[in-house]
């Protein structure tokens, strides 16, 4: 004689396993098409007071490094602004007690096309041997991306870990597509 309790225990896994297999099948077949998913929104530009905010920060005079290179097409770029200030370590990889120095440079797109600024590469040296200063972050200062429309400006600032003792010979180099020639400024930084 067959045991009572194991004949309900039996249809309840098979029902479970039916069930199982209808909701998985259920999700197998549709008449619906497949929606492409979004495509993520373009960044938001940020007001040019915070692309360039450096807090703490102190002003520097400059001779020769603001003149302005223009080129053919009437595109220019030029630094519009020098500042230094004594960094202090915030996150991962910052040093404390770093002088850097702070340079904002500006595109004017003078030019009938659109200008790309996706592969803008900012170097300094100083010093009479031309020391290349590092590259360094500081605030929420923003490297140059996107695009300048024909008639309009864009500006980004760029950190250096660029001490005081190399300000009397400065060079900055702005490269930013393979049509325009990297515009070289050249001159020295006074406090």
């Amino acid at each position: 004689m067959p045991h009572s309790g194991s004949r309900p225990t039996a249809l309840r896994a098979a029902a479970a396993a039916t069930l199982a297999l209808a909701l998985a099948l259920s999700g197998c077949g549709s008449d619906k098409k497949e929606a492409k998913p979004k495509p993520p929104p373009a960044p938001s530009e940020q007001p040019e007071s915070e692309v360039t905010a450096a807090p703490g920060s102190e002003a520097l005079k400059s001779t020769g490094l603001r003149r302005p290179v223009t080129y053919d097409d009437k595109v220019s770029v030029a630094v519009v602004d020098v500042r230094h200030v004594r960094n202090r370590a915030t996150g991962p990889g910052e040093v404390t007690g770093r002088t850097l120095t702070i340079f904002t440079l500006r595109f004017t797109n003078g030019s009938s096309s659109t200008l790309d600024l996706n592969k803008v590469r900012v170097l300094a040296r100083y010093g009479p041997k031309g020391a290349q200063a590092s590259p360094t972050s500081y605030a929420n200062l923003n490297d140059f991306y996107g695009t300048v429309a024909p008639g309009a400006k864009k500006s980004a600032s760029y950190a250096f870990d660029l001490p005081a003792s190399g300000y009397k010979s400065v060079t900055l180099k702005v490269a930013f597509d393979a049509k325009h020639r990297t515009a070289v400024f050249t001159g020295a930084i006074h406090a």
